[in-house]
């Protein structure tokens, strides 16, 4: 612990430290570490003063965590990669995914959940605690649906026999892969939708 504080706030008297002592020393810290380090690190000395110093309010402003902005892939970039991943087994999972499904509705579908050009999404495949692949109802009950899918897609599900047999981050590291080849910004899978 002793390299996380600075010299002056471990050799302060444990009654003598004061709310902008605290604030100094986690602004300090906050100049090098994540914002989850620096709320780790703030909640020890809470936690020690609470313990010997019960009465002592503390309110320490902590950084705001930064929340990375989607990146919406241009309809152009979206053609370049179904395109560059047509005969693949991710050609048809990343076409569902721009049609509006979560990869865990995709690996859930089987060839029976489409009827003519209707897909019916009801299920999805998860991790669960012991990181292994369960199947489970979708997130939501507004998320059980059924969707329209064009004449060419579901003519390829239907020639193919199924729609993805992979395991889940196999499709975001294929995305990922093609959209790295073709020079267009990468996006998450999710990011289709």
């Amino acid at each position: 612990l002793n390299n996380m504080y600075s010299d002056t706030f471990l050799d302060m008297n444990l009654y003598d430290v004061t709310q902008v002592d605290i604030q100094t020393e986690v602004n300090r810290y906050a100049s090098n570490h994540s914002a989850k380090s620096v709320r780790n690190f703030s909640g020890l000395i809470s936690a020690v003063l609470g313990t010997y110093r019960p009465n002592m309010v503390i309110r320490t402003t902590l950084p705001q965590k930064v929340v990375n902005e989607a990146k919406i892939p241009t309809h152009d970039d979206v053609i370049k990669v179904i395109q560059a991943l047509e005969g693949t087994e991710y050609h048809i999972a990343v076409q569902l995914a721009c049609l509006g499904l979560r990869r865990s509705e995709i690996v859930a579908l089987d060839i029976s959940d489409l009827d003519g050009n209707i897909l019916t999404i009801d299920k999805a495949k998860v991790l669960d605690k012991d990181n292994c692949i369960v199947e489970k109802t979708t997130k939501t009950t507004s998320s059980t649906r059924k969707i329209y899918v064009p004449d060419t897609l579901a003519e390829e599900i239907r020639k193919t026999g199924y729609i993805y047999r992979g395991y889940p981050n196999s499709i975001l590291r294929a995305l990922n892969r093609a959209q790295d080849r073709l020079g267009v910004p990468r996006c998450k899978l999710h990011e289709l939708r």
